[in-house]
């Protein structure tokens, strides 16, 4: 079993997976939020990351789906598909490329540009 549960941003905040839902701590006020909570038949969360501009975080879903959001809205911008069979372990970005890594061995790049 191989999950990546916590990601430190380049806005000093701490993304923390725990279950179904992702929080997200901050280090200047020490305030957490809840940021997103996945239903039963999409999660648990497997993997979270913060894009390099510390403001869209992916998060890598038991299903093989990735959501992208926008974490001062907490908006989901999109859900990525069929990059992997099970679960999503490993994610790191490059720009605007999303690298994922799932249970199937695969390593997709995913250009999340619109």
């Amino acid at each position: 079993l191989y999950l990546n549960l916590l990601d430190w941003g380049s806005s000093n905040v701490l993304a923390i997976a725990l279950g179904n839902t992702v929080y997200l701590w901050d280090a200047s006020n020490s305030s957490t939020l809840e940021l997103a909570t996945i239903d039963d038949d999409n999660g648990p969360v497997t993997s979270v990351s913060w894009a390099p501009d510390g403001r869209h975080i992916a998060i890598g879903l038991n299903n093989s789906k990735v959501q992208l959001r926008y974490s001062a809205s907490n908006r989901q911008l999109r859900t990525l598909r069929g990059c992997h069979r099970p679960r999503v372990g490993s994610m790191v970005w490059n720009s605007h490329i999303l690298t994922t890594g799932g249970m199937d061995g695969m390593i997709v790049n995913n250009d999340v540009r619109n």
